[in-house]
């Protein structure tokens, strides 16, 4: 392998090609990567679901026990992968895929794309409910950086390379090449610009076209031609947007509650919780077995009419509580495709509705089914263009294009005024990282104020001289001095630009006290506090160092100090250690933007 490496790119020096050339060039390889392990993860899903639902019935026998059993059974078969590898198996999907783009300079294990395949064909193949999405987007992604890493790809370069494989995974599943760009673009990277659009571009097109030759042809959905009767008909497309948004909110509550509860409350060992959560789903799939697995067929019948509105209804809340299962109690699978379930039947019950009260304006209600998806979606990933164009590709329903644009983007904005967050960022959120916020408050978040705190600090009680309180803050080094009570309570601050004004004044020595000196209103950090967060409390305030604070009710027990200059220190550490990883992991000595001489 060190041979090939040496030698490839020995080849790219005498060329002497291009920064962009060689990102295209790489941008080609990585697509047909992609399209290769998509090909493989699509045969392994289609093996494992043909074991759990044909052969093993046809050994064992058929019966309703065995429907509600195979989840969970698909769940113990993960135990083994759970413990030989606890970190790698409970990051899944896109967010970290995210995480790796924002925090890592797109760093990812490649070997990690075989530990998704075997666990998602797993989990969905037994009946979990849950996508192939975004396995398959981790999944490309992680091979993509192991093609990066391979080429001794700098960080920047990664990170598109990275976004690259996302792109190419997610157009290879769905034979949806555009949305695999904006997906790569809208979510991954979380950025456009010219410089990483063209790569992305290619290596969509390129594991599409491997797609189309050996996995499938067409759409993925086919669906009636629908038009809009009437223009009256967008605000009713604009309330169901509404739901939908409303919807989407109550889905990704029930995601962090059924994460929650399987991680605090259920006192089980950690590899066979998906279990429990398997067994869950199989009671549910008892009674609705469209709830299981990845199937689009779900989807068409509910967009062709094929349920009673109380099955629809049934269906959106029943979808969202296995889904909530599956991957709460630490199964493999993604939540674009429960999305669109979820889409598919509120917008088609919905349509139900609209056209028993209005059947002149509402002509059509299976529009409202295939408009759902993308409302559903674009609220749920907080990525409207790419849900538009996903709904687009998957059905190729262009005379919706238009109601689809105002429910999904009024689904969006419904969604982000209660939660300000998509699903992704929110569960990310939750660890510290904030996404959003860029690459450096995103790397400051992963640390704590206990990590850099001081313990040398100036103390002195309230009720000291003026005397005192001078003396002091001439006899030590600190600029700062940090004012008790009889309790020990942090009471203010006072700085010597504090006292300046005071030196000249006569008969202070005995009349005023620390307490009348300090500054009350104290901006101060606890341990447990992000250095995001720190540094936020930072700007707004004129001082070069933040008390740290034990907070507990009115109790406010002074522990340290961090300073600025340490703060923006360990930044600069935590990067340099992630550089010295990258270049662990290529051999390398030194960290080049170029890896062609």
């Amino acid at each position: 392998m060190i041979w090939l490496q040496k030698q490839f790119l020995s080849v790219l020096r005498r060329l002497r090609i291009s920064d962009q050339t060689f990102l295209i060039l790489l941008a080609v390889i990585v697509g047909l990567v992609v399209g290769g392990g998509s090909f493989l993860f699509e045969k392994m899903l289609e093996f494992s679901n043909a074991f759990f639902w044909e052969i093993l019935p046809k050994w064992l026998g058929e019966n309703k026990l065995w429907i509600v059993l195979t989840p969970c059974l698909g769940a113990f078969l993960l135990v083994p992968f759970i413990l030989l590898f606890p970190v790698d198996a409970t990051k899944d999907g896109v967010p970290a895929t995210m995480e790796a783009v924002a925090l890592n300079n797109g760093l990812m294990r490649w070997s990690n794309s075989f530990l998704r395949m075997f666990m998602s064909a797993i989990t969905l193949g037994s009946g979990g409910s849950g996508g192939s999405e975004g396995p398959i987007i981790q999944i490309g992604s992680s091979l993509a950086s192991g093609v990066g890493q391979f080429l001794r790809v700098s960080g920047n370069r990664l990170r598109v390379i990275v976004a690259c494989g996302a792109a190419a995974g997610l157009a290879s599943i769905f034979n949806a090449p555009i949305a695999g760009v904006l997906f790569a673009l809208e979510v991954v990277l979380g950025e456009f610009n010219v410089h990483s659009f063209s790569p992305i571009v290619i290596s969509s097109v390129i594991a599409t076209a491997f797609s189309r030759a050996y996995l499938k042809t067409g759409n993925v959905l086919t669906v009636l031609p629908y038009e809009l009767h009437s223009a009256w008909e967008i605000i009713f497309y604009a309330v169901m947007g509404t739901v939908a948004g409303l919807i989407s909110v109550g889905f990704i509550r029930w995601m962090q509650i059924a994460e929650q509860f399987f991680h605090h409350k259920v006192r089980l060992p950690r590899a066979v919780k998906p279990a429990l959560g398997g067994l869950l789903v199989g009671g549910i799939g008892l009674f609705y077995p469209q709830i299981f697995g990845y199937s689009y067929v779900p989807i068409t019948e509910a967009i062709y009419g094929q349920f009673v509105l109380s099955t629809l209804l049934a269906l959106v809340v029943l979808k969202i509580v296995a889904t909530g299962f599956t991957i709460g109690s630490g199964g493999s699978g993604g939540i674009l495709c429960p999305s669109l379930f979820l889409g598919a039947v509120l917008g088609s019950a919905c349509g139900d509705i609209f056209n028993r009260f209005f059947p002149h304006i509402v002509v059509t209600p299976g529009a409202y089914g295939v408009v759902g998806m993308g409302a559903m979606l674009g609220a749920v990933v907080q990525a409207p263009m790419t849900a538009i164009i996903m709904v687009f590709e998957l059905t190729n329903a262009y005379t919706v294009i238009l109601p689809m644009m105002t429910s999904c983007i009024v689904a969006t904005l419904v969604q982000k005024s209660i939660l300000q967050g998509s699903i992704y960022t929110l569960s990310l959120a939750r660890r510290g990282i904030d996404i959003e916020a860029g690459r450096e408050m995103g790397i400051l978040s992963s640390l704590q104020v206990k990590d850099i705190m001081e313990f040398q600090f100036i103390k002195i009680p309230a009720h000291a001289t003026y005397d005192a309180v001078l003396k002091r803050c001439l006899t030590n080094a600190g600029n700062y001095l940090y004012i008790v009570n009889d309790d020990d309570n942090l009471d203010g601050v006072v700085s010597f630009s504090d006292l300046k004004e005071f030196v000249f004044e006569e008969g202070l020595k005995d009349i005023v006290l620390a307490r009348d000196l300090a500054n009350q209103n104290v901006v101060y950090v606890t341990p447990d506090e992000s250095l995001a967060s720190a540094l936020n409390k930072f700007s707004f305030i004129d001082m070069e160092q933040l008390p740290v604070v034990e907070a507990n009710g009115t109790s406010r027990i002074i522990k340290g100090i961090i300073t600025r200059n340490h703060l923006l220190k360990a930044y600069r550490q935590e990067m340099l250690k992630r550089v010295m990883i990258q270049e662990k992991h290529w051999n390398v000595s030194a960290m080049d933007d170029h890896p062609l001489p």
